[in-house]
């Protein structure tokens, strides 16, 4: 049933893809091409689904709040890092669970450590110190795409996109349950230090041990394809 029910996700993102939306680079990201709100689903090169050439979903996330800070933008823009400035080529993994998951799979790969890493405070010397493992994050947050689908900007859907983004993300993870469209043996985050991350497959931490409620799927389908003008 997950696989079914997987391969109906996969169908309502390739319909929405294949009339509205390409997936885009993060490391290419504009304001212009971007919705405020909207749900952001993350392929990684090299993660194919299970005994296809099909990308793979590796990370989830939905924004919805009325807070124009918190945007799809400015998060796609904190996951990239910086392109500019003192750190250039850097970035704040403080600010990206994504970022810091990477940084500690990056840690385990290269046998290398950055002890500041989980520390909460931060300076001056703190940041120049990690410039180096931020360099590498950005490195591989540059190439993921992503595919947003947008929210109506509207009261309700606040608590709707936190209902897909959830369920997605359970429906998504291997933890704990026969795995379905397992990573490839080199994926990375297989060596971060979140045994969620490992065990999920997916670079969520939040969700991934949660049992998926099916109707989700409908309700997905209905808000994606009334998202579209014309068919």
């Amino acid at each position: 049933m997950r696989k079914r029910d997987l391969d109906a996700l996969y169908r309502i993102l390739d319909w929405y893809e294949h009339r509205e939306g390409n997936r885009i680079y993060i490391g290419e990201i504009s304001r212009k091409t971007l919705p405020a709100k909207g749900w952001c689903f993350f392929y990684e090169k090299g993660e194919c689904r299970q005994k296809t050439s099909e990308p793979r979903i590796v990370r989830v996330e939905s924004y919805s709040e009325q807070d124009e800070k918190i945007s799809i933008y400015n998060q796609l823009l904190t996951h990239r890092g910086n392109i500019a400035g003192v750190y250039s080529g850097g970035g704040n993994h403080r600010r990206s669970f994504l970022r810091k998951h990477i940084g500690t799979a990056i840690m385990n790969k290269l046998a290398r450590s950055c002890t500041t890493w989980e520390e909460d405070q931060v300076n001056a010397s703190t940041r120049k110190t990690e410039h180096w493992l931020e360099s590498l994050v950005s490195e591989v947050t540059g190439s993921m795409e992503v595919l947003v689908v947008p929210i109506d900007n509207n009261r309700d859907m606040g608590r709707i996109a936190k209902y897909i983004e959830k369920n997605a993300i359970a429906l998504l993870s291997n933890f704990n349950k026969d795995p379905v469209d397992s990573p490839s043996s080199d994926w990375l985050g297989s060596r971060c230090s979140n045994p969620l991350v490992r065990g999920s497959g997916v670079w969520n931490s939040n969700g991934v041990m949660y049992q998926y409620d099916q109707h989700f799927l409908e309700v997905f389908k209905r808000i994606v394809r009334g998202s579209v003008k014309s068919d």
